[in-house]
């Protein structure tokens, strides 16, 4: 298709916030699509806007819909051309560490976040033993949801303990919780307990 006009797909941002999940969300596996309010929900987009790019990108063949329940439902055409090209550009983009630092800002109920960078790379084998540490309680639910949908369903490692546990394995020199501490990339996204302090003496 060397008559493609590449300016008619991507002008817009709203357009490239659907293009990247839709296209991330194919590559992970899922492709029953979504209707727009979904979309604009997850997108913090208006609706209108929703519309007329999905409509938009309908016209262009990138995006294929279908009747479910008197909804639209979006979905990836998978004989796009472009479609490889696209899957590219976004998984090589695409980067995660904001959205995980917006989400552990509203967990009040946590002491200790520890985020390793090594999270926003999708396409290399992460060696870290843990991706995030959390210290006290969250909302383990919640949480796992946030994952699947911040990160496609691709597996990230964490682990949740409690301020007595923590302290009980620093007193013994726990070398599982020395080695997490001090990975390569990490990230103290919150340290109410002052751990670098106490674990820096």
């Amino acid at each position: 298709m060397k008559n493609f006009d590449l300016s008619k797909l991507i002008w817009s941002k709203c357009r490239v916030k659907i293009l990247e999940k839709l296209i991330l969300e194919f590559d992970a596996g899922n492709n029953e699509g979504f209707h727009m309010r979904l979309l604009a929900r997850d997108l913090d987009e208006q609706i209108n806007s929703i519309k007329r790019e999905l409509d938009n990108l309908e016209d262009l063949w990138v995006l294929k819909s279908r009747d479910d329940n008197k909804k639209k439902v979006f979905y990836i055409n998978k004989n796009f051309f472009l479609l490889d090209e696209f899957k590219w550009l976004f998984i090589k983009t695409y980067d995660p560490f904001e959205a995980v630092k917006k989400y552990f800002k509203l967990q009040n109920s946590l002491d200790f976040v520890l985020v390793n960078e090594s999270i926003s790379n999708r396409d290399i084998w992460n060696n870290c033993i843990v991706d995030i540490f959390l210290i006290w309680e969250i909302d383990k639910i919640d949480f796992n949801n946030f994952l699947a949908k911040t990160f496609f369903n691709r597996k990230i490692k964490y682990a949740i303990i409690t301020v007595e546990d923590f302290y009980k394995r620093l007193e013994f020199s726990d070398k599982l919780i020395y080695n997490i501490l001090t990975q390569n990339w990490n990230t103290f996204l919150k340290d109410d307990l002052k751990v670098l302090e106490k674990f820096n003496k």
